[in-house]
């Protein structure tokens, strides 16, 4: 699992990318599988040691998208199709 920002945001807003780990998807020829976490700075704020509230009641959300395949593709090809992916999935307040 990585993390392709690299860091968590202070606000919850999608940052930009890092590009390691597509590059590393290319090269060794694996997908890339995005999963989007939504709401992870209302249930852990990035200053917090321990959870302020639990993911229940709909707080937290989990989606797993399809696999992003590498075969000709370039690294930002590949890190383009995940933005897009995660976009479709953060609610507005968490999009950049």
């Amino acid at each position: 699992m990585a993390f392709p920002e690299g860091k968590r945001s202070q606000d919850g807003k999608l940052m930009d990318f890092k590009g390691g780990m597509f590059s590393l998807a290319v090269k060794v020829g694996v997908p890339v599988v995005p999963i989007t976490l939504s709401n992870t700075h209302a249930v852990m704020p990035s200053n917090a040691l321990f959870p302020v509230q639990s993911g229940g009641d709909g707080v937290l959300r989990v989606h797993v998208h399809d696999p992003i395949y590498p075969e000709g593709k370039t690294d930002s090809e590949i890190a383009d199709e995940v933005r897009k992916a995660f976009m479709s999935k953060l609610p507005a307040d968490q999009q950049p």
